[in-house]
């Protein structure tokens, strides 16, 4: 029977007051002023000294701090507090970190963050550490708040340690996280004050879709934020908001959070003021499983393509989500209003709005057509629950083109540019699966070539056609290698194919983030012949100073695995094989880390090891501006980017490729344990450009790379798409290129010639299906996550050959309760490899972890067995699951048959 505890029905207030001081240091001794300069971080502090009673410096850079080491080990509680009275003018994120007696550094984990105010006046600062499971610490670190290219003074008055009453806790007690594994949050976000975030872009073709969307533009958001008394810390926990202004019951699933464990000895939620600060939090509730009844709401409604023409039938998106603990349904859902010639398309029916389990998410489409050009909002009208909602949605339909037909993609007609803009390519979508992680949390996100199948010639000759009649001239493909073993490579092949190959160049980004072990001199000759003859002897192959580029992710890997000056001897061996073959050489461009850094030393061993440029992949940085890490508006990011241009310019030791940012929101990927970067418009992104062109007639550094262009799954994309329609690449195009005499070529849909679409197949795996029989019946929504290869759908079951060890099935599925079924059965077969295991996980969306996961030893006698993971008996199972992953082995090389997967 289901438990739920009522924690409190109003917030508690209080503040930390002063008491006596368990460890203090009052900066009185002006001649110990060259003991504290032993105690900063030199690189990226000076001019350290005692006087007046103060210790007072300059930071700057990515990691200045103090480190504050006790004259004797402290004994920990709850109820201590950081306090230290300091002025600084760098404003941003800081962080206490704290050493347990028996570590030898300070780590990531042993740390607690806080906000420095950047005023220049004198602050008093309370920050409570939670550093109580480390039992007994012997010293402290304060981190300053990271500086982008600028010096920023500091003074510390004192710092002290203290005891303190623990207040502002929502909490009467204790509650034991073990026995309780969800949290119910009343609370209401702000009402909206009208600001979308869209910003209309005009790029022809451009959706203009200000929707009703919680998705795609800036909304609510609150943080869970608790400590235990089990492990030290304080732990968050982020959901999303209705902004509606009602209060709603969030059902927060704490199962898969490792650090939500012992008895919760603190709780607060804060509520990000975005919209109405008014937004409030009316209880909270824990229990063992889902509280309340059902509520539904829109997630989002809109057009699901960027362009729709009159005459012709448009699909039109209804996201909806039940955040309750209840099944619910709705009701028919009923066209009220429309722009003039908008209607539902002949034969179409609106959905009814069925069934929603609790804690699912369900996708409606339905068709609408227009017989005149129109723009405008149209709204629709459901019953959710017992209240009716009105759902307002802009839709836009323009003039049909009449274009001819074409049988196949038509010719380039690239534009001509004093720069050379390329673009970092992420070639990620073979499966229907990657795409469907997508789709289902953020549909706005659809290329206007579809879902597509990214191995087919046709849709390659698509990208490299809008590529160069926008700016864009060359791809740096993502590209994997690990001891001969290659994936991801479709992308390549299918541009090999492609009719239009000669108007697009293109080079290798080896994705080296390969296991450990993984570099060795004869893998690198290996890899340098593989391009020799495989790419660099080919016209479309992209090169610089008359030499095939390859920019490399990872130099510290090379020098992990094959020693000190692994990387140097990498590089040489490569440039020894070229060169056999007839080549000048090649030109090496490194990845740079950390990314927003331009510290000259990293870029100096760069260089020492042979290095002739830098690059970055992402820029995602908020120069230390963002009180939320994790999620920040991008034009944190918009005014920050071209700071990292000059910081590399002015050190002058490697040319750099600059990246001008697209962005990052990994939701799809990682849900809200991921960094939400939101807010981005074309508006934002030419800026950007305009910035960089800026820089670019100031310094002559004329090449530039978008990074990247397609990562749809992290949030960085510019390729056109529902969202923004062909406006980020107008954006590059009108900033960088020359407009003809007869007008920019035109960004049309393959639809507008009769070609596409290019949708790779999707069959939706069907609710209530409890048991998959592979025996000739297809893989049933199942796919071969990671590490398999050479699959085989046989009459014995799934086949397949391990090629890690970590190989993987999966499968998303419509949520059902976990306390419905007690076991799970894998029937399947292992060839004999000695001894090893299997593992079964489960999540309630997004990535599953250990402790939401059962591990069985593994028969490998190439014999068929029953292997039953009884999740009845683990605290883990409870709630929502949405996604089951098997890993059938911990071992490359082995040959696996699956038969059945059967939930009991």
């Amino acid at each position: 029977m289901m438990r739920a505890v009522f924690l409190f029905c109003a917030l508690a207030a209080g503040a930390v007051s002063a008491q006596d001081a368990l460890r203090a240091f009052e900066f009185n001794d002006a001649a110990e002023s060259a003991v504290w300069k032993s105690r900063v971080h030199a690189g990226f502090t000076k001019d350290v000294k005692v006087a007046d009673g103060v210790l007072s410096g300059i930071v700057f850079g990515t990691d200045p701090f103090v480190t504050l080491p006790f004259d004797a080990p402290l004994e920990t509680s709850v109820h201590q507090v950081v306090e230290f009275r300091a002025k600084t003018t760098a404003g941003g994120r800081g962080e206490i970190f704290w050493q347990p007696v028996d570590a030898p550094l300070p780590l990531q984990k042993w740390s607690v963050d806080f906000a420095w105010d950047g005023d220049g006046e004198w602050n008093t600062y309370r920050v409570r550490p939670f550093w109580h499971g480390e039992r007994v610490i012997k010293s402290m670190r304060l981190d300053f708040a990271v500086t982008h290219g600028t010096e920023e003074p500091f003074e510390l008055d004192w710092v002290r340690v203290v005891n303190a009453p623990l207040e502002g806790s929502l909490l009467k007690g204790t509650v034991n996280a073990d026995e309780n594994k969800f949290m119910a949050i009343e609370m209401r976000g702000g009402v909206a004050d009208g600001n979308t975030g869209n910003d209309g872009n005009t790029g022809r073709g451009a959706s203009q879709n200000s929707q009703y969307s919680q998705n795609s533009h800036p909304q609510g958001s609150a943080t869970l934020i608790w400590a235990t008394d089990a492990v030290s810390g304080l732990h968050k926990k982020r959901l999303r908001l209705i902004t509606d202004g009602e209060f709603h019951a969030y059902n927060v699933d704490l199962s898969a959070e490792k650090e939500w464990k012992g008895n919760v000895v603190y709780l607060r939620v804060e509520v990000e003021g975005y919209y109405d600060p008014s937004s409030s939090v009316r209880s909270v509730k824990v229990s063992d499983d889902l509280i309340g009844g059902p509520d539904i709401y829109v997630i989002q409604a809109r057009m699901a393509d960027a362009i729709n023409r009159v005459g012709k039938p448009a699909k039109f998106v209804l996201q909806m989500t039940n955040i309750g603990g209840e099944d619910g349904r709705g009701g028919l859902l009923q066209l009220m209003s429309a722009p003039p010639g908008v209607r539902l398309a002949p034969k179409t029916k609106t959905p009814d709005v069925k069934n929603i389990p609790a804690g699912e998410t369900v996708l409606y489409t339905f068709d609408l057509i227009a017989d005149r050009a129109a723009s405008g909002e149209i709204k629709f009208s459901v019953a959710l629950g017992n209240r009716g909602t009105a759902i307002p949605a802009e839709v836009e339909f323009t003039d049909d083109l009449k274009l001819p037909k074409a049988v196949s993609v038509p010719e380039p007609k690239p534009v001509k540019s004093e720069y050379e803009i390329g673009a970092l390519y992420f070639p990620g979508w073979p499966k229907v699966e990657a795409w469907e992680r997508i789709w289902k949390v953020a549909p706005e996100r659809k290329p206007v070539l579809g879902w597509y199948d990214e191995a087919n010639p046709e849709v390659v000759d698509w990208q490299i056609k809008w590529a160069v009649e926008n700016g864009i001239s060359y791809f740096m493909v993502d590209w994997y290698w690990d001891r001969g073993r290659q994936h991801l490579d479709h992308w390549v092949k299918a541009f090999q194919k492609a009719r239009h190959k000669s108007f697009l160049k293109w080079a290798v980004m080896w994705a080296n983030h390969n296991p450990p072990g993984s570099h060795s001199e004869a893998d690198q000759r290996a890899v340098t012949e593989f391009w020799c003859k495989n790419y660099f002897n080919t016209p479309e192959y992209y090169r610089i100073d008359g030499r095939p580029v390859v920019l490399i992710w990872s130099p510290k890997g090379f020098d992990d695995d094959m020693g000190e000056g692994g990387c140097k001897r990498a590089l040489e061996i490569s440039q020894e094989v070229a060169k056999a073959h007839g080549l000048k050489g090649i030109y090496f461009i490194a990845m740079k880390w950390p990314e927003a850094s331009y510290d000259p030393n990293i870029i100096r061993k760069l260089k020492d090891d042979g290095f002739e440029m830098t690059s970055i992949y992402h820029y995602m940085d908020h120069a230390g501006k963002a009180q939320d890490p994790s999620r920040f508006p991008f034009e944190l990011v918009r005014d920050s980017n071209k700071d990292l241009w000059e910081g590399l310019h002015a050190t002058g030791i490697l040319p750099f490729l600059p990246n001008l940012s697209t962005g990052w929101d990994d939701r799809p990927w990682h849900g809200d344990r991921g960094t939400e970067i939101y807010g981005r418009t074309v508006a934002d992104f030419k800026q950007i450009c305009a910035d960089a062109k800026d820089f670019a007639d100031r310094t002559g550094v004329k090449n530039f790379l978008l990074a990247p262009l397609n990562e749809w799954g992290e949030g960085s994309y510019i390729e056109p798409c529902t969202e923004f329609g062909f406006g980020m690449y107008e954006a590059v195009r009108d900033t960088f290129c020359v407009k003809p005499a007869g007008g920019w070529p035109l960004n049309y849909a393959p639809s507008d010639v009769g070609l596409g679409p290019y949708d790779l197949p999707y069959t939706s795996p069907k609710g209530g299906v409890t048991a998959w029989n592979f025996k000739g019946e297809g893989k049933q929504g199942w796919t071969a996550h990671m590490g398999a290869k050479d699959e085989e759908m046989t009459a014995e079951g799934w086949r397949f050959v391990t090629t890690t060890r970590d190989p993987a099935v999966a499968i998303t599925v419509p949520a059902f309760r976990a306390k419905n079924f007690s076991a799970v059965r894998v029937r399947m077969k292992a060839s004999q490899r000695g001894g090893d295991v299997c593992q079964l996980f489960w999540s309630p969306g997004g990535t599953p972890t250990e402790r939401t996961s059962l591990t069985l030893p593994l028969a490998t006698d190439g014999e068929w067995h029953d292997y039953v993971f009884k999740v009845a008996d683990s605290p883990a199972w409870k709630g929502l699951v949405r996604y089951l992953r098997f890993d059938p082995c911990a071992t490359a090389g082995v040959t696996v048959t699956i038969a059945s997967v059967a939930l009991e």
